[in-house]
C-alpha cells in the first residue's frame, strides 16, 4: 500500500509541476553558433578528408587557415570552387545522453568539387565543452 501512495504523490508532484527537470547547461553560443564551430570543431573526431594531412597540431578549420565561405546559425560552409566543400548543417540541439549538458546534432559533407569522387555525409552528434566541440561516441 506505502509504494502505491508513493506512486501517487509523485504523480501529483509532477501533474502539478512542483517538481522541475535540471537546466540544461550548454556551452554552445546562442548567437554565431557557425563561427564557434570554425573555431571549435575538433576534425580529429570524425573520420574526413582531412585525416591523411592533418597533423596532431592541426584540429580545427581554423588551425588549417580556413575561412567560412558561410557561417550562420544553421550552417558552416567552407566551399573552394573546383576544390573542396566542407559543410556542419545544424540539424538540432537537444541533451541526447542524458547527462544534462546540451548536445548538437549535425550533418557532415566532405565533397571533392576538382573531379574527384569523394563525396561523403554523415551525421553525428556534438559536444561542447568551454575549449573545443567534439563529436560524441
Amino acid at each position: 500500500m506505502k509504494i502505491r501512495c508513493a506512486s501517487c504523490g509523485l504523480a501529483f508532484l509532477l501533474l502539478t509541476n512542483i517538481v522541475e527537470a535540471a537546466p540544461l547547461v550548454s556551452y554552445f553560443p546562442s548567437k554565431d553558433l557557425g563561427l564557434f564551430l570554425a573555431d571549435k570543431f575538433d576534425l580529429a573526431s570524425i573520420r574526413s578528408s582531412f585525416g591523411p594531412r592533418r597533423s596532431p597540431a592541426l584540429r580545427t578549420f581554423a588551425d588549417f587557415g580556413m575561412t567560412p565561405s558561410k557561417a550562420t546559425e544553421n550552417a558552416l560552409v567552407f566551399e573552394t570552387p573546383g576544390s573542396w566543400l566542407y559543410e556542419l548543417k545544424i540539424v538540432g540541439r537537444k541533451d541526447v545522453n542524458g547527462d544534462g549538458i546540451e548536445d548538437l546534432e549535425v550533418c557532415f559533407v566532405d565533397q571533392a568539387l576538382n573531379g574527384g569522387t569523394y563525396n561523403t555525409s554523415k551525421g553525428c552528434w556534438l559536444r561542447a565543452t568551454p575549449q573545443t566541440a567534439m563529436r560524441l561516441p
